[in-house]
């Protein structure tokens, strides 16, 4: 019973919400064009990708965006084929060791993120909005999950080090701005910025998790520690830059530079627990198994603390033809944090105006932390109102080989 439910907990990262740090999300857009987006979003989106991109529109062009969701699920082992086939099933010896072998040795990886944009604005060259953002990271060593499927040998040592965990929500308010700044021929020159307030709302890091059974022929002994940071609201700011090139109207190449600077200050109930857990010489014949097990935990107070998140860098070309767009997207973290990776990531993207009123889209990104990624939507215009949809499936090119999923709903209305 034990191992159907734990593979059922596991299996489940594919059904919730993923990595929420990537950059519009919320936008059923980008994601049915597989993140090519950099130069691509125009109003209120273009805040999210490229400010610069503001300075394209007219200057009575009004865009408004209304509560766009996106959700983004998934981990590094189980797939959504595997999830149907275990769950509620009596596991064999080869069902475990299928679902041990496809965890990586540096254990399992399972992301949740939710993304809204509660509204967004544009008027010509300036927009507004408010957005709400939440993340989690969560990282489990291999061993302690082979020992549940399969129990520990005599004279072994079981290590529970390498455990990880971060998560945190904020709110972001708001201002970008982008203008032509050199115009000469069929050639402008464009330049954007946005600034940000954060209000952060909650926040949890594991800064220690470490730990060692040992198992003998006469007992169990071992220790554990745990170290928790944590923080209940908190302020902070983000600037993101972006430069924009137009070229004979249909070309377009740009450079962005997202949470280029950028902290929120935690000040809330800053706390730091501490969990730690001794077990002493338990033979096989102890029967009092609780008064050999020593188990301590307290929380302390600590002073507020600063986090940031690391600053990534999209450049992008696009070509509009009549019916067809194409984009191409390179995305790259300077450093390595939640929702933001080194490896780079390129994404292709192709947008197609069957009617005027329908817009069918596809996209396929390889690299970053996604792997391989296959991405469709819709789009619909009808009138002043548009809808757009997007899905994507990572790590895989089928949903059922897939090892996570991300969906994003947006509409907006444009005068």
């Amino acid at each position: 019973m034990k191992t159907k439910l734990f593979v059922a907990v596991l299996c489940l990262s594919l059904l919730i919400p993923q990595k929420l740090f990537a950059a519009g999300l919320s936008s059923g857009r980008s994601v049915g064009m597989g993140g090519a987006y950099t130069q691509i979003a125009r109003g209120a989106e273009a805040a999210f990708w490229n400010p610069a991109n503001l300075g394209l529109a007219k200057k009575s062009e009004i865009n408004l965006t209304i509560l766009s969701l996106g959700v983004n699920a998934g981990n590094n082992s189980l797939t959504l084929g595997q999830y149907n086939r275990y769950n509620g099933s009596f596991l064999t010896s080869e069902d475990k060791q299928t679902i041990l072998n496809s965890i990586p040795d540096d254990g399992l990886n399972v992301s949740l993120d939710a993304d809204i944009l509660a509204f967004g604005i544009s008027r010509g060259n300036l927009a507004l909005f408010l957005c709400g953002r939440g993340t989690s990271d969560l990282m489990l060593p291999k061993d302690p999950i082979q020992v549940l499927f399969f129990g520990n040998e005599i004279n072994d040592t079981i290590v529970f080090s390498g455990s990880d965990a971060e998560a945190f929500a904020s709110m972001d308010l708001g201002l970008s701005y982008g203008r032509s700044i050199r115009k000469t021929g069929d050639q402008e020159i464009l330049l954007g910025i946005t600034a940000r307030y954060v209000r952060g709302l909650t926040y949890e890091k594991v800064n220690q998790a470490e730990g060692e059974i040992f198992t003998l022929e006469t007992g169990v002994s071992g220790e554990g520690d745990f170290l928790v940071r944590s923080a209940s609201g908190g302020w902070g700011y983000g600037l993101d830059f972006g430069l924009a090139l137009e070229y004979k109207k249909n070309w377009t190449f740009g450079l962005s530079f997202m949470n280029l600077v950028n902290r929120i200050r935690w000040s809330k109930n800053t706390e730091q627990r501490v969990y730690q857990v001794q077990i002493d010489s338990l033979l096989a014949q102890d029967f009092d198994v609780d008064s050999m097990i020593i188990e301590r935990s307290y929380t302390e107070a600590i002073n507020p603390f600063s986090t940031r998140v690391p600053t990534s860098i999209h450049a992008g070309a696009a070509h509009r033809g009549e019916r067809l767009l194409l984009s191409f997207d390179l995305e790259q973290g300077l450093s390595q944090g939640m929702g933001v990776t080194k490896k780079v990531r390129a994404s292709l993207g192709a947008e197609y105006k069957l009617r005027t009123w329908l817009d069918l889209r596809g996209g396929i990104s390889v690299g970053g932390n996604k792997g391989v990624a296959l991405s469709s939507g819709v789009g619909l215009n009808l009138g002043v109102y548009h809808l757009d949809i997007g899905m994507a499936v990572q790590r895989g090119l089928w949903p059922a080989n897939s090892k996570g999923i991300n969906l994003a709903i947006s509409n907006g209305f444009r005068f």
